[in-house]
């Protein structure tokens, strides 16, 4: 145990990364991704099969790529250093769920019937929904960056979630938006999935404790045209706007806030609007003064931080985001919680990851409460005139 502390801590520290050959096992059989090939597996022994449900085509593909260029740097760190139970690599069993309801079914039952240990994803939250009993039947704990908190209601013991829930997040806006700018009326724009009604039905509860105004209007995955919407909300006269969207539709806000004349409301995004592949399609000045609420931030004065973001940049000859962050952090917890359970059996591996407490992530520290909810880091972040951001609370 305490050398594989040890190795997280090295590991997570370094700002250094072999460039040799990888070892990293995938099963889908996809193409190398840019960048440099991986460090070197030093460890021989039969490898630990990983479940990865992930969306590499589909809407949310920029992020899928991201969620697999994550996970296989963890896992060529970690193999490099020896893998996990004195020798045994990690290998990546990968399956495209196309970022739908429907794949990810498909997905996690292919998965599964590779005789996984424990699994990762799928990352949205509708996905998450349609797959738990999947995982509960088939006795797999599995790893999750999905954020509606009706998630936990399900109450199964084999969830594990490493973002902040949405039952925090709206109320953690709802305050900024009290604190910064008084205000009295909300409105927002919310995604008609899982995670959108539930964002909103929360934000709603939370500004009836609070006395304030709220009003909404939804929205559906692909949308390209949120006039009527905003032009409702606009005639309310709010005086802050949310958003609760995926990627596409979050960078499509920002610029429709904009042709309609409505930037002068204060706006505050979700966290999809704090990624590259979200805000890129977005015009700077779209984006000057306004805000995403996200439980990651990029602090190139942590040192930790730092150290990853050159990694993943050496890597990949990318920026690291969200998915990034968080589903690197998910790696290393499948590796912790393999090492902590001294087994590859699935419910030594669940119980071991209910037992995480004081995990020490790229992003923070994690501890598992009863809900198997492990992250509470959240921060409200504010756009200037290059697309940079810093924290505003």
């Amino acid at each position: 145990m305490r050398r594989f502390k040890k190795l997280i801590t090295v590991l997570l520290a370094s700002s250094l990364l072999v460039t040799t050959l990888s070892a990293c096992g995938n099963s889908a059989g996809e193409s190398k991704t840019t960048g440099e090939s991986g460090a070197k597996s030093t460890a021989t022994g039969k490898s630990i099969k990983v479940g990865v449900s992930n969306m590499m085509t589909g809407p949310m593909a920029a992020g899928g790529i991201r969620m697999k260029q994550a996970i296989t740097l963890a896992f060529e760190e970690i193999n490099a250093k020896g893998g996990v139970l004195d020798g045994r690599p990690l290998e990546m069993v990968l399956v495209d769920d196309a970022g739908t309801q429907t794949g990810a079914v498909n997905a996690v039952n292919k998965i599964l019937g590779d005789n996984v240990a424990v699994s990762i994803g799928p990352h949205t939250s509708s996905m998450v929904s349609a797959t738990q009993e999947i995982y509960r039947k088939a006795g797999v704990p599995f790893i999750t960056a999905a954020t509606s908190p009706k998630l936990v209601e399900a109450e199964n013991p084999y969830f594990f979630r490493i973002s902040v829930s949405d039952g925090a997040v709206g109320p953690a806006m709802v305050d900024f938006a009290i604190e910064k700018y008084n205000a009295k009326k909300i409105a927002a724009l919310y995604d008609t999935d899982d995670y959108g009604v539930a964002a909103d039905g929360a934000t709603k509860s939370f500004c009836d404790e609070k006395g304030v105004e709220y009003y909404s209007e939804g929205l559906t995955t692909g949308d390209k045209d949120l006039t009527s919407q905003l032009s409702k909300i606009k005639s309310w006269e709010p005086d802050v706007i949310f958003d609760f969207t995926h990627d596409a539709e979050a960078a499509l806000t920002v610029r429709q806030l904009s042709e309609l004349g409505m930037d002068d409301i204060p706006h505050v995004g979700p966290n999809a609007l704090a990624m590259s592949q979200t805000y890129d399609l977005c015009d700077a000045e779209q984006l000057e003064g306004t805000y995403a609420s996200t439980d990651f931030f990029a602090d190139e004065t942590n040192e930790t931080m730092k150290a990853f973001l050159d990694r993943f940049h050496d890597r990949w000859n990318e920026d690291v985001e969200r998915y990034a962050a968080m589903y690197y952090t998910a790696a290393y917890l499948v590796a912790d919680a393999i090492e902590r359970a001294g087994s590859d059996n699935p419910e030594e591996i669940r119980k071991a990851l209910s037992e995480t407490k004081d995990f020490e992530a790229v992003f923070g520290s994690l501890n598992c409460n009863d809900k198997g909810e492990m992250n509470t880091n959240l921060y409200i972040l504010v756009f200037d005139g290059e697309k940079s951001m810093s924290v505003a609370q």
